[in-house]
């Protein structure tokens, strides 16, 4: 008996050094530590860093904390199966967005089915109750962001979702601190420019802040990962040159002023 509580005593001074060692590598690096050896605290990793991104993304969608928890865990449970075939690796961020909207998508259309089932068995359908629903802007920016080329996409979950500083960004996606900053600048621009087919004038900047705004709303339950940060790691500082850490006001209408910081760096020039 003694033995085998020191050999879970020791197995747990493990799993905390290994965790304190891997929160400085990035998440290519992570997932080559799942994938070849094995390591979840690899995983467990890679699932605090982005479990509030997911989670956002889940809830926005759904609208109901049971479902959004529901698909937060099968969206760690595709990566865990798909691990390997994740590609390019240092762009996971991007791959657990997709993961998580299409999730999400599938469970409220599964819900919406068999709601209207019930409401047909149980009630007339002029008196079914109405469906929680996503909101218009919500529904419309997770659409375009998930539409965005994947080198745009991911600058973007990183610096303005997950409030990463450009160097954190550039060290995530082997990139020069100067090509994430342009990169995060002509994300916002493309993604602004559809926002307003779509009828909302928002400025990039704007758009930058409303983006911080709905990740600062989606406290990850402790459930799904929530609940602090991990050993040796702490929250991405704003003051550090990061992403936006003001409160965001509503859309902009047609014709309304913008109330925008300056880019930090002109957008490319796309084609």
């Amino acid at each position: 008996m003694a033995i085998s509580t020191m050999s879970k005593v020791v197995q747990q001074l493990r799993s905390v050094a290994l965790l304190g060692k891997m929160t400085s590598l990035t998440d290519e690096q992570l997932l080559d530590s799942f994938i070849l050896r094995q390591e979840k605290e690899a995983l467990e990793i890679i699932v605090r860093r982005h479990a509030r991104m997911v989670w956002g993304v889940c809830q926005r969608i759904l609208g109901n904390h049971h479902d959004a928890e529901d698909a937060f865990q099968a969206t760690f449970l595709v990566l865990v199966r798909k691990a390997a075939t994740i590609y390019p690796r240092g762009q996971i961020v991007s791959w657990l967005y997709g993961v998580a909207r299409q999730t999400a998508l599938n469970a409220k259309r599964t819900r919406t089915r068999q709601t209207r089932r019930e409401m047909r068995e149980a009630l007339p359908e002029s008196a079914a109750p109405e469906q929680p629903k996503q909101s218009h802007v919500d529904s419309v920016l997770d659409q375009e962001m998930n539409r965005l080329p994947e080198k745009y996409r991911a600058v973007l979950l990183l610096f303005d979702i997950e409030g990463l500083t450009r160097r954190e960004v550039a060290q995530q996606l082997s990139l020069p601190e100067g090509t994430v900053a342009t990169r995060v600048a002509t994300a916002r621009a493309l993604l602004a420019k559809r926002l307003i087919r779509h009828g909302y004038e928002v400025s990039a900047g704007t758009l930058a802040m409303l983006l911080a705004h709905n990740t600062a709303m989606a406290a990850v339950p402790k459930q799904c990962g929530g609940g602090g940060p991990m050993p040796a790691e702490e929250a991405p500082s704003k003051a550090k040159g990061g992403g936006v850490d003001k409160t965001p006001g509503a859309m902009e209408p047609k014709g309304a002023p913008p109330r925008a910081p300056r880019p930090i760096a002109p957008p490319e020039r796309t084609r």
